[in-house]
């Protein structure tokens, strides 16, 4: 599958890699006389490739993985309706509405989730009472339903407003292979709470990470934030590698500081007129958690 690249790192090894719009990463190396690629040395050469389409061999699995589980997933339903009816096999007595009814009522939403979280190297993450799952095209409309509110734009300074149609299909097509960005889901219910994630930095070394979250109005005050926080800095720190995770917050808003310090961040610092967010300035402070000797 053709994707574009929208972008390029290094690796730890000091090699380039090209980010692909997918998500994906691909190796640029220029390593004659096995891979001659002279213009991936110069920001030049490299700025001059952003836009071609590079074939993404793990799209291709990815395609072929969620094909699989669906298909598999179609047969068990089949399979069940039947076994549910009384009958025996897929064409006992003709009857293929049995099947039909059953298909057409799958939801398939879950099975392609699954099929691509291993892909993505981005499974959920379970917490006491929440699932960080991997984001989706489809969470658009909830993103949109949430981060509408001005009370919420008001208090996370990535948040525009008003949060206007396409915004949200638009920030989710941007995301890189350095964001790590969960869906907060209620384990109970299921329902959309918002969102937290870690964004890498640029630079390969030191290895860092910012830490960010927000939740709907409704989830304020119930430790929905902390428990997210926490959440993603043992990800950080244990499934990332990273060395250190740094995030801020308003200096209005001593809730977001203490969902920080609860998480293990220490301050390091105020901003006066760090940003203006909705027409005002703010003032910002700044935390920053190392990664522990005795983590793995």
């Amino acid at each position: 599958m053709k994707q574009k690249i929208t972008g390029f790192h290094l690796d730890r090894e000091d090699h380039w890699v090209a980010d692909l719009k997918c998500g994906h990463r691909q190796h640029m190396r220029h390593d004659p006389p096995w891979m001659v690629r002279p213009w991936v040395l110069s920001e030049d050469g490299r700025r001059s490739r952003l836009g071609v389409e590079l074939d993404c061999k793990r799209c291709d699995e990815a395609g072929h993985a969620v094909a699989e589980a669906v298909r598999e997933a179609l047969r068990t339903v089949a399979l069940r309706a039947y076994d549910d009816g009384g009958l025996s096999g897929l064409c006992a007595e003709g009857r293929w509405e049995l099947a039909l009814d059953a298909l057409g009522a799958a939801d398939l939403r879950p099975v392609i989730r699954r099929a691509l979280a291993p892909e993505r190297g981005e499974g959920a993450l379970v917490s006491a009472r929440m699932i960080l799952r991997p984001l989706l095209p489809d969470d658009a409309r909830a993103i949109q339903r949430l981060a509408g509110d001005r009370e919420v734009a008001a208090n996370a300074a990535g948040i525009p407003h008003p949060f206007e149609d396409g915004m949200a299909e638009a920030w989710i097509a941007s995301l890189d292979a350095r964001s790590h960005v969960f869906a907060l889901g209620h384990s109970e219910s299921g329902e959309f709470m918002g969102l937290a994630g870690l964004v890498e930095a640029d630079e390969e070394r030191p290895r860092t990470a910012e830490l960010s979250y927000w939740l709907g109005r409704a989830y304020w005050g119930q430790g929905f934030g902390t428990e997210a926080a926490q959440t993603l800095v043992r990800y950080g720190f244990e499934t990332l590698g990273l060395e250190s995770l740094h995030a801020s917050c308003f200096s209005r808003n001593p809730g977001s500081r203490r969902v920080l310090e609860k998480a293990g961040f220490r301050h390091a610092g105020h901003q006066a007129r760090a940003l203006r967010h909705l027409g005002q300035d703010e003032d910002l402070e700044r935390f920053i958690q190392e990664r522990s000797r005795s983590r793995p």
